[in-house]
């Protein structure tokens, strides 16, 4: 075969491989989450920002992030909170090999799979408020690490927001909430 009829052969391959994804007018990709989320649906009105005390170093909890990964990561219990408007709210600590760490208050709205870091720990224990926090959404493991495994594996199994801050922390507890997906596959994780 010659090198001019490779070519013409490949660009048949590729027109026929781009043709077999092709969408019909007006046909939109599937989003698997799209069968549980109302992207319409307006949210309720967010409570008032109430931050938390600090976190306590001997109760923090630690979590599987759900990749390897050279630091922990930790949800204080004491900050864990679900509010009327369904958010659900918790203080995340980072910590690194050498002893640096990372300390957040965020929120995850379950209902439309969206997170928000209201604000920042500082070292003195006190709080720096985020700039104009705005919900963001949450896409996946690879862009949003351990917070789309705390929305799928412990504060929104089955995509609905856990009932209080007790169910919250006994499914870090646990390791995992016992109505959550693998993130790999769709059968349930093991308890």
């Amino acid at each position: 075969m010659t090198l001019a009829s490779r070519a013409v052969l490949a660009a048949i391959t590729v027109a026929f491989a781009a043709a077999g994804f092709a969408q019909a007018p007006g046909e939109r990709l599937r989003d698997s989450a799209a069968d549980s989320i109302d992207f319409t649906e307006k949210p309720r009105d967010e409570l008032p920002l109430q931050l938390p005390a600090p976190p306590k170093a001997g109760d923090l909890i630690e979590f599987d992030p759900g990749r390897p990964a050279t630091l922990r990561f930790y949800v204080d219990p004491a900050s864990l909170s679900v509010g009327t408007d369904q958010i659900v709210r918790f203080t995340i600590v980072v910590k690194g090999d050498g002893g640096a760490s990372n300390v957040s208050y965020e929120a995850i709205r379950c209902k439309s799979r969206e997170r928000k870091v209201y604000a920042y720990g500082r070292a003195d224990g006190t709080w720096s408020q985020a700039r104009a926090p705005q919900w963001t959404a949450i896409h996946g493991l690879t862009t949003d690490g351990y917070r789309f495994v705390l929305f799928e594996n412990y504060f929104c199994p089955s995509r609905q927001s856990i009932a209080s801050a007790r169910e919250g922390v006994e499914a870090l507890r646990r390791g995992g909430h016992p109505r959550a997906s693998d993130l790999l596959t769709t059968t349930p994780m093991p308890r």
